[in-house]
């Protein structure tokens, strides 16, 4: 399993984003977050959140996966509550995936994508909690372009703030990987890039190529869009060999 991480603040002031990486003799865990509030708010709960996140998944290794997904998910919600008083607001979404025995297993809330490039097509693996999933409709039905649904639909429906979770994303079973198979978890600064409808060659190729470091790359392709109002990007990449 090879493993790359890059990270880019985008036109925002700081990063509140936090990635964490894993490795257990059974497999590899990657988790993301990205955090939503005020500048150091935001920040604070992805960190506590993923924190949390690896240290309850990482002590349960009898568990059967799925159970450990859940319990870090729920361990990693309340400590974010744990974070803020009843005058602070501060949340993050969580996107987790386990690789292991040739399958991948996924945790999500909120709407950080965890995607699969696999022989040329990129499929979105976890659900999408946020508006866009509502818009799609407009979308399919031409009222409403796939920018337009991608830049208004990023109010999230939920995200880690404490609270009960309403909308979470645990793979029932896992999905088994095929060789070749590239698994890619992000924060939502990725969204204009793979736009299904409009990814460019260049994009694909990108995804293709097995040179270098994809984490990057995608970070660099984000990078070169030039948006006025690029939010933080942060990637990990697993590539199942």
């Amino acid at each position: 399993m090879d493993a790359r991480v890059a990270q880019w603040i985008g036109k925002r002031e700081s990063q509140q984003d936090v990635y964490a990486v894993k490795h257990y003799p059974q497999g590899t865990l990657a988790v993301v977050c990205d955090g939503m509030g005020g500048h150091d708010e935001g920040g604070q709960a992805a960190r506590v959140a993923a924190d949390a996140f690896v240290r309850v998944f990482g002590a349960a290794l009898e568990l059967p996966v799925r159970e450990r997904l859940q319990q870090a998910l729920d361990a990693a919600n309340k400590a974010v509550g744990a974070l803020f008083t009843a005058s602070q607001y501060g949340g993050t979404t969580l996107v987790a995936a386990f690789v292991g025995g040739g399958v991948v297993w996924w945790a999500s809330v909120g709407d950080s994508p965890l995607f699969m490039w696999r022989r040329k097509r990129l499929l979105r693996l976890n659900a999408d909690h946020s508006m866009r999933a509502i818009y799609e409709e407009f979308v399919r039905n031409g009222t409403m372009s796939p920018k337009e649904a991608m830049r208004k639909g990023h109010m999230l429906r939920s995200a880690l703030t404490g609270e009960a979770l309403e909308m979470v994303d645990i793979s029932i079973t896992p999905r088994p990987l095929l060789p070749g198979d590239r698994l890619i978890l992000a924060s939502d600064g990725v969204d204009a890039l793979f736009i299904p409808s409009e990814m460019t060659a260049d994009t694909r190729t990108m995804l293709d190529t097995r040179a270098g470091n994809l984490a990057a790359d995608i970070v660099e392709a984000c990078r070169a869009l030039d948006e006025e109002h690029a939010d933080n990007v942060t990637v990990v990449t697993l590539d199942w060999m």
